[in-house]
């Protein structure tokens, strides 16, 4: 007879079965170290997922603005677009004043092309795409022009239908600028990004890691540590960087001058090389002065 104090089998079979199904604290430290494990495991591939997607969208710009920059061409007789008050089709516009400006918005109805998307300062373009023909806006675009093509030979060598270089699949039109940090000296200020020598790419900025001089180029590490670069004729390339910023800039290489660059013979003028990738600056003659 059961007085109700004393336990029945049934129950202290349920409490044994309670006891059972509960976990030790070890087991759950056992379990929260596999998560932890396998976050860590997972996390760089989604890093790297990330990315690759990231680098596929900028891609997808610069691929945009090229069908762009070919419109424009098309329209303004073999024309590349170059800042205001220089050669070509420029109109009394500011000289200081981007080459993207021409495109938008006839040519290229969302500015945000311009924007990359692994961009620190891409909110800047963002902010002000309204204005793309303020002067104050030339340096915000993530993407900048081959500016020996804007400027060599008065400017002249924007008429890509005139002036063709040798090698025009190789031939460097448009890419990822930097810097994508600001100097030291300026970070106790506002945060309103670094200049961008108005969207233009240098061929050689001064940078020089043996100097001990302090410099921010713009040839950056964007993209998995490298840039992408857009060729005259519309291909896009993944471009490695990480050696080029530790390399002193050079008048001339051997693989750069055996795909015929320009800079390397006959000019022999002081330039960062991507012959290792099969891009140049420019191949071929120059328009007479």
């Amino acid at each position: 007879m059961h007085d109700g104090l004393t336990p029945t089998r049934a129950a202290i079979k349920s409490h044994a079965v309670a006891r059972r199904r509960a976990y030790t604290l070890i087991e759950l430290l056992v379990v929260i170290a596999l998560i932890g494990l396998l976050i860590s495991m997972l996390l760089p591939s989604l890093k790297r997922s990330m990315e690759l997607a990231s680098s596929t969208a900028c891609r997808s710009n610069l691929r945009e603005l090229y069908r762009s920059l070919t419109m424009y061409r098309i329209e303004n007789d073999g024309w590349i677009p170059v800042p205001g008050g220089s050669s070509g089709v420029a109109s009394g516009r500011p000289e200081n004043e981007a080459w993207f400006a021409k495109l938008y918005p006839t040519y290229l109805p969302d500015p945000l092309v311009l924007s990359c998307p692994e961009d620190p300062y891409r909110y800047r373009l963002a902010d002000d795409r309204t204005q793309l023909r303020d002067p104050s806006v030339a340096d915000f675009s993530s993407y900048g022009m081959n500016s020996f093509i804007l400027s060599v030979g008065n400017g002249y060598l924007a008429h890509a239908d005139r002036y063709q270089p040798k090698r025009p699949h190789d031939t460097i039109l448009v890419a990822d600028l930097g810097p994508d940090r600001l100097p030291r000296r300026s970070r106790s200020g506002p945060l309103q990004g670094p200049r961008r020598n108005r969207s233009m790419m240098a061929w050689t900025d001064g940078f020089d890691p043996y100097s001990g001089l302090p410099a921010n180029p713009w040839v950056t590490t964007r993209h998995s540590h490298g840039i992408n670069m857009l060729t005259l004729t519309g291909v896009v390339r993944g471009v490695k960087t990480t050696d080029i910023l530790r390399s002193p800039i050079r008048k001339f290489y051997d693989n750069c001058a055996a795909g015929g660059c320009t800079l390397c013979s006959p000019l022999k003028q002081f330039h960062y090389s991507f012959a290792r990738d099969h891009l140049y600056w420019w191949t071929g003659p120059l328009p007479a002065q």
